[in-house]
Formats: C-alpha cells, sequence, structure tokens
C-alpha cells in the first residue's frame, strides 16, 4: 500500500511538471509574438528616419550624376529600388520574419521608392498628364507597399494622397459630377483601412497605437471634411460646417465601436473647432447645431466619465454662449457677470467630475 500511494504521488508530480513545463513554453511563445508585434515609440522614430535617410541619399546620389546615364540606363536605375524593396518583402514573408524593425522601415523605403521612381520615369520620357492624375497613380503604385508591410507611418499617412488627389481634382463640375469625385475620392481614401486593420491585429506598443490613432483620427476626419468641401461644388460656410460634423461624427463612432478611444476624442476636438467659428457666421441654424453639438459632448464625457471631453464639449458651449452674449448690446456689467458665471459652471463641472471618478474608484 505504502509503494502504491509513493508512486501515486510520483505521478502526480510528473503530472505537475510536465504540465508546468507546458505553461512555459506557452509563454515563451506568446511573449515572442509579442515581441514581433510590438512597435516601440524609439523603432517608429528611428526606422522613419533612417528610411527616409537611405532613400533621400539614393535619390542625391543619382541626381548628382544623372546626367551620365542614358534613357534606359535611367529607367532601370528608377525602378531598381522598388523592385529590390518587393523582392527583399518576399523573402521576409517568405521566411516568416515578423519583426516590425524590418517591417517598419521597409514600408517607408518603399514608398519613398515609388514617389521617386515613378517621378523620375515620367521626368525621362516626358510622359504627359496633369499634377492630379501623377498623384493618382502614384498612390495607387504605394498601395501594395502598405498593404504588404502594415508600415504604421505607411498606413497613417498614405491616405493624404487620396485627399491631395480629390482636392486637386477639382473643378468646376456639374452637381453630378462633384458627386461623383466626392465618391471616388472617399474610396480611394478608403483603401488604406485594411492595411491599418492589419496594423491593429499586430498587437503593437501602446505608444504606436496611440500615435496611429492620433494621425489616422485627423486624417479620416479633418482631411475628409476638407476634401469634401473642395469636391462637392458650390458648398456654402453652413454645408461645410455639417460636412466637418459629419466626417468627426463619423471617426467618433467608429472610435467607440472598434475599441479606438483616441479617435473618439479627435472627433470631439475637430467638431469643436468648427463649432467654435460659427459665432461668426450669421447662421441661426448653425449656432444651435454648435450648442447641441458640444451639448452632446459634454453628456458623452459626464456619462463615461471622461474628463478631457466634457471639458472640451463645455469650454465649446461656454464660449458659443459667451461669444453670441457680447455682440449683443447688453451692459458691460451684466457681460462680466456672464463671464464670470461661465467660469463657476466650468470649475464646478471639473469638481463633479473628479469627485464622481474618485467614488467610483474606490467603490470598485
Amino acid at each position: 500500500m505504502h509503494n502504491d500511494a509513493v508512486d501515486g504521488i510520483k505521478l502526480k508530480v510528473a503530472e505537475i511538471d510536465r504540465q508546468i513545463a507546458e505553461l512555459k513554453r506557452r509563454r515563451r511563445v506568446l511573449l515572442e509574438e509579442c515581441g514581433a508585434g510590438r512597435l516601440s515609440w524609439g523603432a517608429i522614430i528611428a526606422g522613419a528616419f533612417g528610411a527616409l535617410m537611405i532613400g533621400l541619399g539614393v535619390i542625391a546620389l543619382f541626381a548628382a550624376n544623372w546626367d551620365v546615364f542614358g534613357r534606359p540606363a535611367r529607367a532601370v536605375i528608377s525602378v531598381a529600388p522598388t523592385i529590390a524593396c518587393g523582392t527583399l518583402a518576399v523573402v521576409a514573408a517568405v521566411k516568416g520574419w515578423k519583426a516590425r524593425t524590418l517591417w517598419e522601415p521597409l514600408g517607408i523605403l518603399w514608398c519613398v521608392a515609388v514617389a521617386a521612381g515613378t517621378c523620375l520615369v515620367a521626368q525621362t520620357y516626358q510622359v504627359g498628364g496633369s499634377l492630379s492624375a501623377l498623384v493618382l497613380f502614384v498612390s495607387l503604385l504605394m498601395l501594395p507597399a502598405v498593404w504588404v508591410t502594415r508600415s504604421a507611418v505607411a498606413a497613417a499617412l498614405w491616405p493624404v494622397l487620396g485627399i491631395v488627389w480629390g482636392i486637386m481634382s477639382g473643378g468646376p463640375f456639374s452637381g453630378r459630377e462633384s458627386l461623383a469625385l466626392a465618391a471616388k475620392s472617399v474610396v480611394l481614401v478608403a483603401l488604406s483601412l485594411p492595411a491599418y486593420v492589419a496594423f491593429l491585429r499586430s498587437r503593437p506598443s501602446r505608444a504606436a497605437l496611440v500615435s496611429a490613432q492620433v494621425v489616422t483620427g485627423i486624417v479620416y476626419s479633418f482631411g475628409m471634411g476638407l476634401m469634401l468641401s473642395y469636391t462637392l461644388q458650390n458648398t456654402s460656410v453652413e454645408n461645410i460646417a455639417y460636412i466637418f460634423w459629419a466626417c468627426s461624427a463619423l471617426v467618433a463612432i467608429s472610435g467607440c465601436v472598434f475599441s479606438l478611444p483616441v479617435w473618439g476624442m479627435i472627433g470631439a476636438v475637430v467638431a469643436c473647432g468648427v463649432a467654435l467659428t460659427t459665432p461668426f457666421f450669421f447662421h441661426g441654424d448653425l449656432f444651435l447645431v454648435s450648442l447641441l453639438v458640444s451639448g452632446g459632448i459634454i453628456a458623452v464625457g459626464v456619462t463615461k466619465m471622461r474628463l478631457a471631453l466634457a471639458n472640451i464639449g463645455a469650454v465649446t458651449f461656454l464660449w458659443l454662449v459667451v461669444c453670441k452674449f457680447f455682440v449683443s448690446e447688453a451692459p458691460f456689467t451684466l457681460k462680466g457677470v456672464v463671464l464670470i458665471v461661465a467660469g463657476i459652471v466650468l470649475t464646478a463641472l471639473n469638481v463633479v467630475l473628479v469627485r464622481s471618478r474618485v467614488k467610483r474608484r474606490v467603490q470598485a
């Protein structure tokens, strides 16, 4: 009996050791995967500047000796960096290299090579066409580099090309042509979303994630609003405000749905930035909508206990009220009282929110 008990204990100990070894192996695999997918602030800066310096250095080197080469040699030299970047991407994918310290600068360098090579070929062979057509062609050629490398910088900044193309393509179009151009511009900008989604799935570091959300949030809210304001012809001041509000609302809602909190903040900042200008335009409806926008942001900030969001909405709301009040014919004594009341309301709101947050944390 004694030997059986000892053997049973030994079997249990061996099973526990096996489970511990399995847990250690899984932990090691997870750490390796996270390490391959994470990208620190320093890696972004170093990779971006390193790739830019390499690309600009190669361009400067060939530009200094450009007259020495004939047309065929110039064409080969122009496309060689792009081919080299593509080849490196294929080799890295086949070998399973996942380090973001490789893919991040590769994406930037690939995009620089595509832009420089396309411009050099166009200049060498005197290719005709408009500047907007060149921007569209370069952006489409860059798209595979953005998709394949999942570079944070490339994925965040590539939509700017679509916005620039939409602005440059604007002209004296009819209503239907103007809507068609706006739709094409939106589709072009949206082509960067798969790359950004792939970047989010790579589990980047907090610094890289926040930085990418800031840039993409600004591009998709303010940049899209600016582009649509240009592409949609004969747009009034009131309609321009509604366009920016629609773009910022779309970004903010997308941030809530897909758990991108910085997008919500960027959308609120852009929306409030537009609302701040409405007291200077004589549009009663626009002013009322601005009050509703700022009030909605305050409500969301108070509901979610986000002090910064509530402050943005409160400052905008008080700004609208004070500006409208100051252009009135009320006496300055009353205007001074209104300013004091506005300051008290803002301070009281912050005190109440801070106490509520502390109370929630204590209860949790």
